[in-house]
């Protein structure tokens, strides 16, 4: 893949943290940051990756076939990307969300090949 690593990283880099009151107004605010970031992380994800030539797709449901040896592996939300025409990923990109009763985060945690389900360190 001739895309710097660490510039691919960058774009695709996210962090969200709520944190507040143990309220049911509180726990509200926290369902529409989960339902934001749900429906516009394929646009957000599409429009840094398509000036690369590549493009992505929330691949549901599959934190734990991937990553079946992470405790976490349900909390994931893992990203396919693709290159552009193509229907097989090259890489993934990993995302976490842990959620409480009073906090919500959403953040990447890793890179990885494909192919041989490394991290992709750079």
């Amino acid at each position: 893949m001739s895309i710097d690593v660490k510039s691919l990283k960058r774009v695709l880099s996210m962090h969200v943290l709520v944190e507040g009151g143990s309220s049911w107004a509180f726990r509200e605010l926290i369902d529409l940051v989960e339902e934001i970031i749900e429906e516009r992380l394929p646009l957000i994800l599409n429009s840094v990756l398509e000036p690369l030539g590549l493009d992505s797709s929330i691949l549901r449901d599959d934190g734990c076939k991937i990553f079946p040896q992470d405790p976490r592996c349900n909390d994931y939300i893992v990203v396919g990307i693709y290159s552009q025409g193509s229907d097989k990923p090259v890489l993934y990109t990993v995302y976490c969300v842990t959620r409480g009763e009073n906090t919500f985060e959403f953040k990447f945690l890793r890179l990885v090949d494909a192919a041989s389900h490394q991290e992709i360190i750079g």
